[in-house]
């Protein structure tokens, strides 16, 4: 595409392993996701980002610790919904005039949001 004359752009490049072997033999996606396992700590952060996304932060209700009580699929709604949320918004802004390099600051809704079990 871009007519290189080699197929890597660096030695480095040249000498950086590849994940063929890990995601080569696989024939279908994995379903071993354990949905009601603990999130990690990379999971635990997007869900306190999606928090703030979402305006959920400025809520006594939503902790910092929240995230270490949602299972894998509690957290995954939750982010989806408040990802989901946020560019319903931006695009209404959009509609009603904001310029388009405005960043929406959500306020939390009770009606619109999943609920979290405790």
């Amino acid at each position: 595409m871009f007519n290189l004359s080699s197929n890597f752009l660096t030695h480095r490049d040249a000498w950086a392993g590849t994940f063929e072997h890990i995601v080569g033999d696989l024939t279908s996606p994995r379903t071993d996701c354990p949905e009601d396992g603990k999130l990690s700590e990379f999971q635990s952060e997007v869900v306190q980002l999606a928090a703030v996304l979402n305006g959920d932060h400025f809520l006594s209700s939503f902790p910092d610790e929240m995230s270490n009580k949602m299972s894998v699929k509690e957290a995954h709604d939750y982010v989806r919904g408040a990802v989901s949320r946020f560019i319903r918004a931006s695009k209404e802004a959009i509609k009603l005039g904001a310029h388009e390099s405005a960043i929406v600051d959500m306020r939390s809704s009770l009606t619109t949001r999943s609920s979290i079990h405790n």
